[in-house]
């Protein structure tokens, strides 16, 4: 199977349209923007709330499922719209809100993103160091632990 030539230019610029929106959504500027928002909805004001918001009543629900599943087919390229169909988009934009309404998943997905943040921020690599500083330090002959100078 052989692809005509000028189907092949257009699929690569979409992969390099989408290699740099996810280099867009996951850069350190996205995360600061993203660990403020999340601290914001937990701590509004950097005070956490003495009494927890009201539940929502079942029309906001669907109201918000209703905006969020707009948002997500907009964030689409038009090209992919197009060849899936707004139907489609739909569809699979209302699998993936339906599957983040799984407690386990929504863990699962939680977990997954703590350690990719650890992974950005390094901090395996100090904790290292810090254990291997502190293990030596521990030494019953160690002279710092003593407080002689070596």
């Amino acid at each position: 199977f052989s692809c005509p030539e000028d189907f092949k230019l257009p699929s690569l610029f979409h992969h390099r349209w989408l290699e740099v929106q996810v280099a867009n959504l996951t850069s350190p500027q996205r995360w600061v923007q993203y660990l403020r928002l999340l601290r914001e909805s937990i701590w509004p004001g950097g005070v956490l709330p003495k009494f927890p918001r009201p539940a929502r009543t079942r029309e906001q629900k669907v109201a918000t499922e209703k905006q969020a599943l707009q948002s997500l087919v907009g964030v689409l390229p038009d090209f992919v719209v197009e060849i899936l169909g707004v139907n489609r988009c739909q569809l699979s934009w209302g699998l993936v809100l339906e599957s983040l309404q799984q407690p386990l998943i929504n863990r699962h997905l939680i977990f997954c993103l703590g350690d990719i943040i650890l992974e950005f921020l390094d901090l395996s690599a100090s904790a290292e160091e810090s254990a291997t500083t502190t293990s030596a330090s521990d030494t019953p002959g160690n002279p710092k632990r003593m407080g002689v100078s070596p």
